[in-house]
């Protein structure tokens, strides 16, 4: 086997072909798939796409989606809903989370082969009454590939256009009347969300997908009462952190924030490398995964990175963490670099090992830059700060100089600058104090690196 045979992924799990294969099932993939979590929360990058997928594909061997029980996992498409709503004179952006919901529990319930004759008639005639299915397909059929039963005819005649107004009690039928059904049953039905910072009404803008979120939690609030329909959220944890409803503290003990360990990225890259080991059986664990890395690469002799977890050190952000998608990032570019070596003759890795020292160094500067430009897409308010930033002669700064640094002269801005950058990881506490009593700070390594601060690059 050789480099070549390694696949490392391409760093972002919706376009992955080959998950299933080398997934980890981590302490956060088990927790995410307890009833007890609710709203999954974690950064770009931090595995919340690659969990939800994989809790679609290994739904069978995941107890609380196992039959009786009905999954379904979606992205929010809420612009013909809208619009729907706004036709008939219905503004509330909460009564379009629960429109939406019910839509989903109806193309989980019609066809069930448990579902009352009666009861799937009223639910065709809502979904004729509300515009989700017509002879002619809608947007809403082509995404759900509905299919037509017997029943839908008649509808077509009588309620288009609608025999009566529509009236939002009929949404509340819908969840009223689903519940009762899956309680006789000893049912319950789990709707999966993601993609939610990418929800809109109008087109994507941060005041809009704040305003839509948070009325998706007053929604939530209002619908947890029922046991039977069960949702989990996943949310980009900056995102929700904004959102602003009531009783929102509720929520704190149904929270799953994702975090990851050195012991399970190391064990993550381990899946990756399995395929050099084909005669291992078992589960992996981190000691071996350890040994299969340090197998491969040829960590360089001297500066932050001679060990996997000098690595893990100097990847960490502001607050500790390190997202999966940065260590995945520069395993891939450190394959590439090296792939190029080989090709040129160049920078070959001692004794059997498969990438060199100048490899690992290009992939982390690689990595560095590409976690400063997935960080400003994300925070593009930063942009000026950064700018501000680039290089400096220093990291590490007392708050009169982070102040003088960042371009902010009054302290009350500089303040609330700072707050920011440390609530997302991109400015470290290096005292041990609270963000605003501290007076040590210092710009996390990749940062520092893409930012050409000091001699960061060199210290590599």
């Amino acid at each position: 086997m050789s480099l070549k045979d390694i696949d490392f992924g391409i760093g972002a799990s919706q376009q992955e072909k080959h998950l299933a294969d080398y997934f980890f099932r981590s302490g956060s993939f088990e927790q995410a798939s307890s009833e007890k979590a609710v709203l999954i929360l974690g950064g770009k990058g931090a595995g919340k796409s690659a969990i939800f997928r994989m809790l679609g594909e290994l739904r069978n061997e995941i107890p609380i989606f196992s039959d009786p029980n009905i999954f379904l996992k979606d992205e929010p498409r809420l612009r013909d809903l809208w619009t729907t709503l706004q036709t008939h004179g219905i503004s509330s952006k909460a009564t379009l989370w629960r429109f939406y919901i019910a839509s989903l529990v109806i193309e989980l319930c019609v066809g069930h082969s448990k579902l009352p004759p009666a009861l799937e008639k009223e639910y065709q005639r809502f979904l004729v009454r509300w515009g989700l299915v017509r002879e002619i397909p809608t947007p809403w059929q082509a995404m759900k590939k509905m299919k037509f039963s017997v029943g839908f005819g008649s509808y077509f005649k009588t309620e288009i256009p609608p025999s009566v107004p529509l009236n939002t009690n009929e949404i509340e039928y819908v969840i009223i009347s689903a519940h009762q059904w899956l309680d006789s049953i000893g049912a319950e039905i789990w709707i999966c969300l993601d993609s939610l910072d990418e929800a809109s009404c109008n087109g994507p803008s941060q005041g809009e997908t704040e305003e839509l979120l948070s009325s998706l939690m007053r929604a939530v609030g209002e619908l947890i009462r029922f046991n039977r329909i069960r949702l989990k959220l996943f949310f980009r944890t900056d995102i929700y952190q904004a959102l602003t409803y009531v009783n929102k503290d509720h929520f704190s003990g149904l929270k799953l924030d994702l975090q990851w360990s050195k012991e399970d990225l190391a064990i993550m890259v381990g899946h990756r490398l399995q395929v050099l080991h084909s005669d291992f059986k078992g589960a992996l664990d981190y000691p071996t995964s350890k040994v299969w890395i340090d197998e491969v690469f040829d960590w360089p002799k001297n500066g932050l990175l001679t060990t996997f977890d000098g690595l893990y050190d100097t990847m960490r952000d502001g607050n500790g963490d390190i997202l999966p998608r940065d260590m995945i990032n520069f395993c891939i570019a450190a394959q590439k670099f090296q792939l190029a070596f080989d090709i040129q003759g160049v920078e070959k890795p001692s004794s059997d090992k498969l990438i060199s020292a100048r490899a690992i160094r290009d992939a982390f500067l690689r990595t560095a830059d590409s976690k400063l430009n997935d960080f400003l897409q994300v925070f593009q308010n930063f942009s000026e700060t950064y700018n501000q930033l680039k290089g400096s002669p220093q990291s590490r700064f007392n708050r009169i100089d982070l102040a003088k640094a960042i371009g902010k002269d009054d302290p009350l801005d500089a303040g609330l600058v700072i707050v920011d950058l440390v609530r997302v990881g991109a400015l470290g506490i290096m005292d041990n104090r609270s963000v605003n009593k501290s007076d040590d700070f210092a710009i996390p390594m990749l940062y520092a690196i893409a930012l050409k601060i000091g001699d960061s690059s060199g210290r590599i």
